[in-house]
């Protein structure tokens, strides 16, 4: 069993071993699940670099997310994941109580800013109901195609960064 390592909080050991197997795959690994941008360190882009991934998500759930994800997206960009390659995208969740498609619009474009390929997730109260208005908003935010033509038509000139 290993010990808490110092670098970040996780199992060194443990993760280590794991991006060995992921390194003998065939397919390149994809990291779904919404990793924390609070959390990156150098020496974990540097484990998801040596296993390949395919694409990794992070989260923008809350205002506080942000700033996290400014650094994570510098740091990516430090160690050769570049924006374009979409590797680096982030899930910017929409629609909760309160919420308005201008603060939204607003998040997803200051995650592309971030570096990052913006997605949508929808917004689900307790009983797992969506705002029906939402659905189409978040559509135009989670089709790649679409995607791309609002970042286009918002930074003609490319991309800038923060």
């Amino acid at each position: 069993m290993s010990s808490p390592s110092p670098r970040g909080g996780m199992y060194w050991t443990t993760t280590f071993w794991h991006v060995q197997m992921l390194m003998q795959r065939q397919e390149r690994p994809a990291f779904t699940g919404g990793l924390e941008a609070r959390l990156l360190r150098p020496w974990h882009v540097e484990l998801l670099q040596a296993s390949r991934a395919k694409r990794m998500f992070f989260a923008y759930d809350t205002p506080d997310d942000y700033e996290p994800l400014i650094a994570a997206g510098r740091l990516l960009r430090s160690e050769g994941v570049t924006q374009t390659s979409h590797r680096a995208a982030c899930y910017v969740l929409i629609g909760y109580p309160g919420d308005t498609m201008d603060a939204a619009e607003k998040r997803l474009l200051d995650t592309y800013r971030a570096g990052f390929w913006p997605f949508a997730m929808l917004y689900r109260d307790a009983s797992g109901k969506q705002a029906e208005q939402w659905h189409k908003f978040q559509r135009l935010w989670v089709r790649p195609q679409s995607v791309y033509y609002r970042i286009k038509a918002e930074f003609p000139d490319g991309f800038t960064e923060l």
